[in-house]
């Protein structure tokens, strides 16, 4: 029975510091197979997985051992269902948990082509600013005129090019 009761603790004290000291960093078994399944999940071998089958294998042959009259192998069998059982319940929860994290990574495929209104105008030489949504967020970019022109507060502009913090815009002609 103190062994169940060892592999819950141990378990469940790994899950309480991957709570308190853990983010997206996550502990996997690395091995000479390469397989980089990046699906945006936990990954099966991940400290957080693997403490959630001690935690499952643990207590269900903990519970079985001190309840029940059953063999060690009984209770052992027992206790591999309760993994089972736990390691798809957190599966599930943890995968939630990620699918539900925005990211933040905009890359400058996802700005150049993008239109905007200018917030403030581009005289000549001089920056403006350009507000555009990417990513269902609205960005504001420093931005330059592609030929140096001016173009006015409020116009519409597409992006050509990024450069640093600063983009370079083109004036979207009207087609009326």
């Amino acid at each position: 029975m103190i062994i169940f009761a060892s592999i819950f603790g141990v378990g469940f004290g790994v899950l309480v510091l991957s709570l308190i000291f853990g983010s997206d960093a996550d502990i996997d078994v690395d091995a000479d197979i390469d397989l980089d399944l990046d699906h945006g999940g936990p990954s099966i071998f991940g400290a957080k997985m693997i403490a959630l089958l001690m935690v499952g294998f643990g207590a269900a042959g903990f519970g079985m051992r001190a309840t029940t009259d059953v063999s060690m192998s009984t209770a052992s069998l027992t206790g591999v269902g309760g993994a089972l059982l736990m390691g798809v319940i957190g599966y599930v929860i943890l995968r939630a948990f990620y699918a539900s994290q925005a990211s933040s990574t905009i890359t400058n495929q996802d700005i150049l082509g993008q239109t905007g209104n200018l917030l403030d105008g581009i005289n000549g030489d001089r920056y403006g600013q350009v507000a555009c949504v990417i990513g269902g967020r609205e960005i504001l970019f420093l931005a330059r005129s592609e030929d140096a022109a001016s173009i006015e507060r409020g116009t519409p502009v597409r992006i050509t090019a990024k450069a640093g913090n600063v983009v370079t815009v083109q004036k979207i002609e009207n087609k009326n």
